[in-house]
């Protein structure tokens, strides 16, 4: 029976309507049961008083003549009454007479008794005033009830009432029950039924049940059929889905296998969870090493340069972009150094996707390409553009507390304009390339040489802070240009350099004012004879050397 009432919607709802009709019902019912009773015994009292209105006469005569005989005749005309179940005539505490349905104790003395206390809550007493003065008070009559009579009356009239209730909500729980059923719930269990049995894939739908195709059920059923339907549509969908990702599952599968491209997956610790074999060939990673685990081999691969892939891939999971960058590269015993662009997106759960490009020849063509565009085309050495950037660079270094002391050699040359003059452009770029030739086979390999424009060089001797070191190096170079520089059978010239210094140390400089005191010292050396150097100390102190 629990088991009905938990998984069948009928025996359940059948047995809610019929337990609140019947709750209802024993409501309504006690209460018409109370109800009924209390009017009932109204309807005692006034027949009582009906009943003391009757005799009210002839009992006025009786005890205006105080005969006793016509006094218990009326009481035992008042009994007659089933309401009533005791009957008392007195006048002056002396009793004409009593009759009850009970036979009465001391009967044979009634005429001496004295009236005992018996009043009720429901008795009820009259006065009886004599026939000839209205106001002449003669006797009392009291009547008591018969309770028992007028409970059975009130309790049968009760009951039949309770049963009448009591069957009406049956009668209507049952025409709710037999309506619910029939037109809700069997409808309802039918849909139920059918569905189980329903096949939606192959495009079956439920039937309007009769009578309902306008009705709720009826919307129940369309909205039903428009989900199979929009079920069907789906599985057909996912069914075209499954075929063309497969399809597309086999192509990106050939072209993984056969991309130029290195394709792999990495997790936030950068650890590699697969790749292809393009991620292979491009880091030269032979079969022992995929035999062996090569989770941490992009590390291994870019040591020294893990902070960048690491904040490469904080950035790609925290703000959900794309991040690509550049790494330099040094692949096994053979030295072979390559360039290598990583990109980095985010994928799911954590994981990255990534794509490795070889562009090892553009970054030398780049590299060859900056490098052309600081190379003066003439001498081979730096130029104007290579000097900005090597002294913006010096600059920074020094800014930042990381750099040493470093001598700047301003040079001109000196009767160049007399070569160009005398023996034309040709033989002057001849002898600029000679005096390039000089000074970058003086210096240091560490040092910086540049052709700012024309006949003018500038030297940076980096790491440097021995005067003594930079002046040796100045006559070096004054001396070997001073030699004969021979062009041709019978064609030579002769230059000189003249040569101002200036020296900063590792604290911040301005570069313009090392410019302008080194210019300053050149332009001193010229106009004091020339084929000399001059040198504008950190102290001040200014030196002049001539070299003969």
């Amino acid at each position: 029976m629990f088991r009905l009432l938990r998984t069948s919607i009928v025996y359940r709802s059948a047995f809610i309507v019929l337990g609140i009709a019947l709750l209802v019902g024993s409501f309504f019912a006690l209460f018409s049961y109370q109800f009924s009773a209390q009017s009932e015994q109204e309807q005692a009292n006034q027949r009582m008083k009906g009943s003391l209105s009757t005799v009210e006469s002839t009992a006025s005569i009786a005890c205006f003549l105080l005969d006793q005989n016509l006094a218990s005749e009326l009481a035992r005309g008042l009994l007659k009454n089933g309401d009533i179940s005791r009957v008392l005539i007195f006048s002056d505490d002396k009793i004409l007479a009593e009759a009850s349905r009970q036979p009465a104790q001391n009967q044979a003395n009634a005429s001496l008794t004295i009236l005992p206390d018996i009043k009720t809550p429901n008795q009820l007493e009259q006065e009886i005033f004599s026939p000839f003065n209205a106001k002449e008070k003669v006797c009392n009559i009291r009547l008591d009830p018969n309770m028992d009579f007028i409970r059975e009356q009130s309790s049968s009239k009760a009951r039949f009432i309770v049963y009448l209730l009591l069957v009406q909500a049956l009668v209507m729980a049952s025409a709710v029950v037999y309506v619910v059923l029939t037109m809700i719930t069997r409808p309802i269990k039918n849909i139920s039924d059918r569905l189980h049995t329903l096949s939606p894939e192959s495009g079956d739908k439920l039937s309007l049940p009769d009578g309902n195709e306008k009705d709720e059920i009826g919307q129940l059923v369309r909205d039903v059929n428009m989900l199979i339907a929009n079920l069907l549509k789906t599985l057909n969908e996912e069914r075209s889905l499954r075929i063309r990702h497969s399809i597309g599952e086999k192509k990106f599968q050939t072209i993984f296998e056969n991309a130029e491209t290195g394709i792999f997956q990495l997790n936030f610790s950068a650890e590699l969870l697969s790749y292809n074999p393009a991620f292979l060939r491009m880091f030269n990673l032979t079969d022992a090493h995929q035999r062996g685990n090569l989770s941490h081999v992009l590390t291994l691969m870019l040591e020294g340069q893990e902070l960048r892939l690491h904040l490469m891939i904080d950035a790609a999971i925290n703000e959900s972009k794309v991040m690509s960058d550049d790494f330099y590269i040094q692949l096994g015993s053979s030295s072979q150094k390559k360039w290598i662009n990583l990109v980095i997106s985010p994928a799911e759960d954590g994981i990255l996707q990534g794509l490795a490009n070889d562009i090892t020849e553009r970054k030398l063509k780049e590299e060859n390409a900056n490098q052309l565009a600081v190379t003066d085309h003439l001498t081979g050495v730096n130029n104007r553009l290579g000097f900005e950037k090597e002294i913006a660079r010096l600059s920074t270094e020094h800014a930042n507390a990381h750099a040493q002391g470093f001598f700047l050699l301003m040079i001109d040359l000196d009767k160049f304009k007399q070569v160009n003059d005398t023996h034309g452009h040709t033989i002057g770029d001849q002898v600029l390339c000679h005096f390039a030739h000089i000074v970058t086979s003086t210096v240091r390999k560490s040092d910086f040489v540049a052709r700012l424009g024309g006949d003018e060089f500038i030297i940076l001797l980096q790491n440097l802070t021995q005067q003594s070191k930079a002046e040796e190096i100045a006559q070096k170079i004054i001396h070997q240009t001073s030699q004969d520089i021979v062009i041709t059978d019978g064609v030579s010239v002769q230059i000189g350099a003249s040569i101002g210094i200036s020296y900063t140390g590792p604290h911040a400089f301005d570069p313009n004012d090392l410019l302008r005191r080194a210019d300053t010292a050149m332009y001193d050396v010229k106009r004091s004879g020339r084929n000399a150097y001059r040198v504008v100390s950190l102290d001040g102190i200014d030196t002049t050397r001539h070299i003969i």
